[in-house]
């Protein structure tokens, strides 16, 4: 169970409130992706950090990889070793692409978690690859702190680059 939750209390955050929080946090993802410059998909912030077409390719590949950890599926990468190996050889996509994907991983990752039962969500375990062995509430929050991490690395490629953002574009996408 949840620290400070139990079968007979509240809950700290239903699945209903999570998924209303993953639409905030993931709100200013597509506006940002729309701000990156085509011709910069191949900058890096350093030799070994993504380019931005890698980032605007990962940020969508997450979540769907995510969501077949949530369902249980088969995985191609079954360790944190191996996520991160594999990611050391992401591929890049454009700016339409990689909205494209966000949309469609973002609904296969609210689906995912929409299929949860609230009991499930609440207080059953699942066994990850990146956090071990965790309450299914906990896995969503994690998803939420990678995008974030992602986003803001996003974020910071695109300021280097001289390109209007802000703090309001990071967390309104404005």
């Amino acid at each position: 169970m949840p620290v400070g939750c139990d079968e007979n209390s509240d809950p700290l955050m239903t699945k209903e409130q999570y998924l209303t929080w993953f639409d905030e946090v993931l709100q200013p993802t597509e506006p940002t992706f729309l701000r990156v410059p085509p011709e910069k998909l191949d900058f890096k912030l350093t030799e070994r950090s993504f380019s931005i077409g890698q980032l605007v390719s990962h940020i969508p590949a997450s979540l769907s990889f995510m969501a077949k950890v949530i369902r249980r599926e088969e995985l191609p990468q079954k360790s944190l070793r191996g996520i991160l190996l594999s990611n050391r050889h992401q591929s890049s996509a454009s700016v339409e692409e990689g909205v494209k994907r966000l949309k469609a991983a973002t609904s296969e990752f609210k689906d995912a978690v929409g299929a949860l039962t609230e009991d499930r969500f609440q207080y059953e375990l699942l066994d990850t690859p990146q956090r071990g062995r965790v309450h299914y509430w906990r896995y969503c929050a994690f998803v939420l702190e990678h995008h974030i991490h992602h986003l803001m690395e996003l974020h910071l490629c695109l300021k280097v680059l001289g390109v209007r953002v802000n703090t309001i574009t990071l967390y309104a996408g404005g």
